[in-house]
């Protein structure tokens, strides 16, 4: 169906009652219909969120017979993990079973004292960006608000004593605005204080520039920031590497970022991978330099990270550089974004998701088999 411009392709089933799929008001409502006081809400989700069980048996301050009724119709979560691949700069990608066996991806980046998680909104991408491998495969469907916050509570409950999730970007596989309701959703269960407790400022939607979503976000009243996937510097040169931008346009996503900055106060990231012989050229960079001067934003600079479906090839250092130099002589803000996870296929452009796994076996073409084998011969842990 369509909700507000948004197309809604969700698996329904009975695993959609999943606690973390609630908020707290509704998990009040399901307690009261149980006859029980509301404050057993809190207790219920300080032991998912605050303490990282996967289980009601767990939750020790909770009576026998609620727990046996939540066990019965409101499981704590629907998904688990899989495999658990590890880099040698410290980036962990979560390979994590839906509860329909469909396989997502999500990653934990280490920068010194920040940890970051990216994690996924759809089962694949339907934006079929021509150098990003999560549209490789088209879109299956839209994840679950509950979906998107297990991807977080799975990732911080590897982490070790003393370490914790202080960024959160949904950067992973899909769109998130065209998962917009249950995206949303998850955003505000991770900030809150009776979820998972991560501020708003330090949340990240991306998207490829759906406009209708730029201007809900803007109307939300939170304080997340805002990346959009711009990738080059004028239409002809985006129409080809980004199809979705026929049905937008550059000059109309720049109007929505203006409107979001002055809506929010939130300065606007614009993501640029860098495409050798693509958008990568001084030219490039001066007419990039020109579309943005009147614009307060920051640039993200990204060297592609090359997937094997298609033939495109980084930009040598040499050119990524000059290519900068010109967004800086020009008074932009420019950070070039560092290589993470590029030995596991965890880097920027390279997530995708795998289909249909049973008892072991991917129902799905070679090359996705064929990459579930390598996440297994990792050193990881396997759950």
């Amino acid at each position: 169906g369509i909700r507000g411009g948004e197309k809604i392709i969700t698996f329904m089933s009975c695993e959609m009652l999943s606690i973390t799929n609630m908020s707290l008001s509704e998990i009040e409502k399901v307690c009261i219909s149980l006859n029980e006081e509301r404050f057993r809400a809190r207790q219920i989700y300080s032991w998912i969120y605050k303490h990282g069980v996967n289980s009601v048996d767990e939750m020790t301050n909770i009576s026998s017979s609620l727990r046996l009724l939540l066990h019965k119709k409101y499981p704590p979560l629907q998904s688990k993990i899989e495999t658990v691949a590890k880099d040698v700069d410290g980036t962990e990608k979560f390979l994590v079973r839906l509860h329909d066996n469909n396989i997502i991806e999500s990653v934990l980046i280490r920068n010194r004292q920040r940890i970051t998680t990216c994690i996924s909104s759809q089962v694949g991408c339907a934006s079929a960006c021509r150098f990003c491998a999560s549209g490789i495969h088209g879109l299956v469907r839209n994840l679950l608000t509950g979906e998107i916050v297990e991807q977080l509570l799975h990732i911080k409950n590897s982490l070790p004593n003393g370490q914790r999730i202080t960024n959160v970007v949904l950067m992973g596989i899909g769109e998130p605005f065209a998962n917009y309701t249950h995206v949303l959703k998850a955003i505000r269960i991770i900030n809150a204080d009776w979820g998972m407790g991560i501020g708003a400022r330090k949340i990240t939607i991306s998207t490829i520039g759906l406009i209708n979503g730029i201007k809900r976000l803007a109307d939300e009243g939170l304080q997340i920031n805002l990346s959009i996937s711009l990738h080059a510097p004028n239409d002809a040169v985006r129409n080809l590497i980004v199809p979705t931008n026929k049905d937008a346009g550059i000059r109309n996503i720049l109007a929505a970022a203006q409107k979001y900055l002055e809506k929010t106060g939130r300065e606007v990231t614009f993501e640029y991978v860098l495409i050798d012989g693509i958008n990568s050229s001084p030219k490039n960079a001066k007419e990039l330099a020109e579309r943005l001067k009147d614009y307060q934003c920051s640039i993200n600079v990204i060297p592609l990270n090359p997937v094997p479906e298609f033939a495109y090839r980084p930009s040598s250092r040499e050119k990524i550089e000059a290519f900068c130099a010109v967004l800086e002589k020009a008074g932009l803000n420019v950070n070039i974004r560092r290589r993470k996870g590029s030995g596991i296929n965890a880097a920027c452009g390279q997530l995708t998701f795998l289909k249909k796994v049973v008892a072991g076996f991917v129902t799905a073409p070679r090359s996705q088999a064929h990459r579930l084998g390598q996440m297994r011969n990792f050193h990881g842990r396997n759950y």
